[in-house]
């Protein structure tokens, strides 16, 4: 599960939201307060809101700005791009905690070696994230926790 805090910088005392996921790849829960007021989610490169209520202007845009500006959405990029030798996907399980899926044919070893070293390095959060690296066949894996 990922929760973020939502509030308006531009209009002081407007509502605080809280954005939350559930499991990846769902919809974004918007809650007011204990209600849930709507969901949002990205199709096709735009965001968009699902509401029972009505809501400020503006709050999709501001939402999708928050949601994409934090580390869990580029993380996954960088650890492909660091290891691109080694690494076929990053799935990101939680704000705490990621899928790494090798490619295939991989000394599972060395890159655990190289990994546990250095992954430290690109994550930013300032809670404990977890790393469930696997073979290509999911067969043989390692954890690493930063």
């Amino acid at each position: 599960m990922i929760e973020l805090t939502y509030f308006s910088e531009k209009e002081p005392g407007s509502p605080v939201y809280q954005v939350i996921q559930f499991n990846p790849g769902e919809p974004w829960q918007l809650v007011n307060g204990d209600e849930v007021i709507g969901t949002v989610d990205k199709q096709h490169g735009l965001w968009n809101l699902r509401s029972w209520s009505s809501v400020p202007e503006g709050l999709v845009t501001g939402i999708g700005q928050l949601i994409e500006n934090q580390h869990f959405n580029k993380l996954p990029g960088q650890i492909t791009q660091r290891w691109s030798e080694y690494v076929q996907q990053v799935v990101v399980i939680s704000d705490c905690e990621y899928l790494v899926i090798c490619i295939d044919g991989i000394d599972l070893e060395r890159f655990k070696k190289l990994f546990s070293g250095s992954v430290s390095e690109l994550v930013k959060d300032e809670w404990k994230v977890r790393f469930r690296v696997y073979d290509a066949l999911m067969s043989a894996d390692f954890e690493v926790l930063v």
